[in-house]
């Protein structure tokens, strides 16, 4: 049973953190918004963060609701990223109240594993609209061969976009290394089997591919039943 108490003073403290120009979630988002069409009229960001992509988000629906259970990050995201068709929410996303078939997209990036994921992908059954989408950004557990060898062969391109974009070996200075470090040991992570087994019992038409930096995506479009 994941502590909320403690993943919420995790983040408020990691708000405080200097942001990285790249990182394993950075660099994925434009892609992600990609995938979702323009003139979309509601998205919910589960795990907003700082609010880079909700302002990415912003740009293609009318209307983002930025939700995340850290205040101090909610209140970093108001100040670097206002604008007037997010908004942005403390809150823990498992006691808030949507109406049914009321989201065109739901998307999260780094914190499906803080959630049930059964109440994630049911959520998404409920709540999207025909044709809406549900996005999965996460990290994920290696298991098999291929998992060690595919992640294992993004060692190099790690250090080279760090050194390009962050101008070091490695994204954290000694101070923010620790504070993840500290938060990752009570972090747990599904296999990429594990993920298609619940992903085929609730939403089978799901797609889900391996990316490269220790991660996985989850593309789900409600009228594929």
């Amino acid at each position: 049973m994941e502590d909320y108490n403690s993943v919420k003073r995790d983040f408020n403290e990691i708000s405080e953190l200097d942001e990285p120009k790249w990182n394993h979630n950075i660099c994925y988002f434009n892609h992600l918004v990609k995938l979702i069409p323009n003139d979309m009229d509601t998205c919910l960001e589960i795990g907003c963060g700082k609010g880079e992509l909700s302002s990415m988000l912003s740009e293609k629906c009318n209307k983002v609701i930025a939700v995340d259970l850290a205040d101090k990050m909610i209140e970093n995201a108001k100040v670097l990223y206002p604008r007037d068709n997010i908004e942005y929410i403390c809150e823990n996303i498992l006691e808030m109240k949507f109406e049914d078939n009321s989201l065109d997209v739901i998307i999260t990036t780094a914190t499906a594993h803080h959630l049930p994921y059964e109440w994630l992908l049911n959520f998404a059954k409920d709540k999207l609209k025909k044709d809406g989408k549900l996005i999965i950004l996460d990290l994920v557990e290696p298991k098999s061969v291929v998992d060690y060898i595919s992640w294992g062969s993004a060692f190099l391109p790690n250090i080279i976009m760090n050194l390009i974009k962050n101008g070091r070996l490695q994204k954290d200075d000694a101070h923010s290394k620790e504070v993840w470090e500290r938060h990752g040991k009570n972090d747990t992570y599904m296999t990429l089997d594990e993920i298609k087994l619940l992903a085929k019992k609730y939403i089978p038409t799901a797609k889900i591919r391996r990316k490269l930096f220790w991660r996985y995506l989850l593309v789900w479009q409600k009228n594929q039943i």
